[in-house]
């Protein structure tokens, strides 16, 4: 029996360990420096089968970037100090921490009340209430016990010491000349001049980026959800006309407004026309998201599209948070910003040589999607197991491999045919093979990392050509010529294990 329809063996609340030991066993994701024990928390290396998986997800992102007309750069993650103190950064960006009286520790205060009640957002409140809040759900601090009693504002940003400097002085003699950015957009914003005079100096322009940011997080924790150094697949709109704007398709998507405590279903369109969504700028770029969603497989029922007020960035004009329901809470996976002239006005007003058109400085629309929250939550929406096994119930073109091949038994004559159907496939580096251990111990393996088909060369293969052909979700086999496995992989994408079966069964 599976989870999404049928029950789980495994508990929700455990689907987060069950995912950390898939992901430690597999060498999909894993502590930086683990070899020294103790060390910094909030970085994760990718090792090979987690990296493919993340590889993919960037993929079905940029076949969303083609479609709208995208062109993506790649940026230093190092920007001059000036840069991040013209866009607001040095002043804006921060965090709200509360200090344990006893040991001093500093936690994030938004995100320990988010603990308390999953299904609420508490950026944006004053000192006093956070205080008041704090004392209402009785927390104290993780460490030693004590009194969470001061509220301090925490700013994230890594400073860098960038040239020549005194490292015999201490780090806080040292100056502070550059930062890493916070956020990959920067890049975009400072490279946009360039491009927009390369190309033709035609709006709308749509420049993307997918990279590194780094945020010098309070308390990273859940694994890949809270790091310190993370991957951004961010897209900015530069424009001036909105009504340029046509829906990439007009979705059902599921809008939490506020003073709507209920998520409404509702067509981007109709929402636009209501008011809901104010800008047909935004609805666009919601268009955009719910295509990519879908595309990589995420449950629609399970991702809201959250109106932010109060709780907005401090440069948004109309702001969506794309949060994904993880357990009973909703964790935000992508950010919707029309953003104005805030930014390259910003630059203008600190001596940035930026570009006008018409006399008028363009507006930006903003989507920046956390990539590697996107990854996790993704192995968390697609994770199933009963009793047998555990497995990935991911999208072919997302999973690590497309198939799997494999011989029944690691005998010489089955391995050359086994091989010999990998390395002429035209899929030769998306296909998974194992030759040793039994053959039920091979498709858990195969099933473990989200392997969607497994095909299986046994003596019969030898005297007829035929072959078995297994389906992840259903352990159904059917038995087709060797020479349709390209063909099967390839219609996989589109139909069902039956309808492959009707398609490619050998009778």
């Amino acid at each position: 029996m599976t989870e999404n329809g049928a029950g789980n063996a495994a508990k929700k609340a455990d689907i987060d360990d069950a995912i950390l030991k898939i992901a430690l066993s597999r060498g999909m994701f894993f502590p930086n420096s683990e070899i020294f024990g103790e060390n910094i928390s909030g970085l994760w290396d990718y090792g090979p089968i987690g990296l493919k998986i993340l590889n993919n997800i960037i993929s079905e992102w940029r076949r969303i970037v083609d479609e709208i007309g995208g062109l993506e750069i790649s940026g230093s993650v190092v920007l001059p100090r000036k840069v991040l103190r013209a866009s607001g950064h040095e002043e804006n960006f921060f965090d709200v921490a509360v200090i344990c009286s006893n040991c001093r520790t500093a936690f994030r205060i938004d995100k320990l009340l988010e603990e308390k009640e999953p299904s609420k957002n508490f950026e944006g409140l004053g000192d006093k209430e956070y205080l008041r809040l704090v004392a209402e759900y009785k927390i104290k601090c993780e460490r030693c016990g004590g009194e969470l009693s001061t509220i301090r504002k925490f700013g994230t940003m890594f400073d860098v010491a960038v040239g020549l400097q005194d490292h015999q002085a201490s780090p806080e003699a040292r100056e502070t000349n550059a930062y890493l950015r916070p956020e990959a957009c920067q890049s975009i914003f400072l490279d946009f001049k360039r491009i927009f005079t390369i190309y033709g100096k035609q709006l709308p322009l749509t420049l993307t980026q997918v990279g590194k940011a780094f945020r010098n997080e309070l308390s990273p924790r859940n694994n890949l959800l809270r790091q310190r150094e993370f991957y951004q697949n961010d897209i900015e709109i530069f424009f001036l006309d909105e009504d340029k704007f046509e829906l990439l398709e007009d979705a059902r998507i599921r809008i939490h407004d506020k003073g709507n405590r209920d998520v409404e279903s509702i067509a981007i369109s109709e929402a636009l026309k209501r008011g809901i969504i104010q800008n047909r700028v935004t609805a666009y770029g919601l268009s955009a998201v719910a295509k990519f969603m879908k595309d990589i497989g995420f449950d629609k029922d399970r991702v809201r599209y959250r109106k932010l007020y109060e709780d907005k960035a401090f440069y948004a004009k109309e702001a969506f948070d794309i949060e994904v329901k993880k357990g009973d809470e909703w964790v935000e996976i992508c950010a919707c910003n029309h953003r104005g002239d805030y930014d390259l006005a910003s630059y203008e007003r600190q001596g940035g040589d930026v570009v006008k058109v018409d006399d008028r400085l363009p507006n930006i629309f903003e989507i920046s999607a956390g990539t590697d929250r996107i990854f996790y939550l993704l192995l968390h929406d697609t994770f199933k197991s009963d009793p047998e096994r555990t497995w990935f119930s991911l999208k072919g073109r997302i999973a690590p491999f497309r198939a799997a091949v494999f011989p029944l038994l690691s005998k010489e004559d089955l391995e050359g045919v086994a091989e010999d159907i990998r390395s002429t496939s035209e899929y030769r580096s998306d296909v998974y093979y194992l030759s040793s251990g039994s053959i039920g111990k091979r498709y858990r393996k195969s099933d473990e990392i989200g392997v969607p088909l497994a095909f299986t060369v046994d003596y019969d293969t030898l005297e007829d050509g035929t072959l078995t052909v297994r389906d992840r979700e259903t352990m159904l086999q059917f038995r087709a010529k060797k020479e349709s496995v390209d063909a099967i992989i390839k219609d996989s994408e589109s139909n069902d294990f039956e309808e492959l079966k009707k398609r490619y069964a050998a009778h």
